[in-house]
């Protein structure tokens, strides 16, 4: 099972970003990419690192309709990555859809 990892205020509120016009909660493959996002963006400065848990992200976005983003961490804009399914990231197998 992978840890992936969220950013998350004092308050509870957790990281969302834009990309291309679609809002998504931001996630790091690791603590240690999170770090090296949190360089290269001092206005994350605000913000520490969380390993993704479904009770915290479900008590923020109660209907899960926020997508997932798995930042790359190599660009320091926070606008690289591709979008992440909720199976791989809560670790659920994947459901086989009706043909």
């Amino acid at each position: 099972m992978s840890a992936y990892y969220i950013l998350r205020k004092a308050n509870g509120d957790i990281l969302t970003i834009n990309v291309q016009g679609k809002q998504y909660i931001a996630v790091w493959e690791s603590e240690g990419a999170v770090r090296r996002s949190k360089l290269n963006n001092p206005d994350l400065i605000v913000f520490v690192p969380a390993q993704v848990d479904r009770r915290l992200i479900e008590r923020r976005f109660p209907n899960l309709d926020v997508p997932f983003f798995l930042v790359n961490i190599r660009e320091p804009n926070l606008q690289t990555g591709s979008e992440i399914s909720r199976a791989e990231l809560f670790d659920e197998p994947e459901l086989a859809q009706a043909a």
